[in-house]
């Protein structure tokens, strides 16, 4: 593979699911919380979950089109024998389920506007890897739509038993739109609301 534009930016797009993982397990490390721990625990349900959906028959499609999915260098990803270890995209699992865990906390503390650069690449990221994955005959629609639903879910409910914890357990915890500082031209403003 020659290094190029268009090359670097599929590698990225590929191990973005690693990149985000790995992101949130070092800050949790350099932080010396438990934060990444929890995130991690809560990604691994879903990736379980959507490893034993991707099971079911209608998933697996038929005999021919998976060989050639098995021998297709694009469409390859972890296997576990001689057939892939899910037939569901493992890395929209990620990307889904970390967008929703962000989403969560994003929304309980209500900081939208301070983080619409974060859902935008987001947004930005499921969209490619879907493309990618769809115009490769990697995944069809068939694949996307149960994937998003088990991310979703199992997401929006795991950052919710976490956010209701009582503890500091999340990433991104505590600091609503309100409590931001503004540059004005010879001095910062800050506001603090207390509730």
């Amino acid at each position: 593979m020659e290094l190029n534009l268009t090359n670097v930016i599929y590698l990225f797009l590929r191990l973005s699911p690693l990149i985000i993982v790995g992101f949130f397990i070092l800050q949790s490390i350099f932080n010396s919380d438990v934060k990444g721990l929890f995130y991690l625990a809560g990604l691994l349900i879903t990736l379980v979950m959507t490893i034993l959906s991707s099971r079911i028959e209608m998933f697996k499609g038929n005999e021919g089109d998976d060989e050639n999915k098995s021998l297709s260098y694009m469409c390859k990803g972890v296997t576990l024998g001689n057939g892939p270890i899910s037939y569901l995209p493992l890395s929209q699992t990620t990307l889904w389920y970390t967008l929703i865990y962000l989403l969560t906390i994003i929304n309980k503390y209500q900081t939208f506007s301070i983080n619409m650069p974060t859902i935008s690449l987001f947004g930005i990221l499921i969209l490619t890897d879907m493309m990618w994955s769809w115009k490769s005959g990697c995944h069809t629609m068939t694949h996307f739509i149960p994937t998003m639903i088990i991310a979703i879910v199992i997401g929006a409910s795991w950052t919710t038993f976490l956010l209701n914890t009582g503890y500091d357990i999340t990433f991104f915890a505590g600091v609503s739109d309100a409590n931001v500082c503004k540059m004005n031209t010879n001095r910062f403003r800050c506001r603090l609301k207390t509730t």
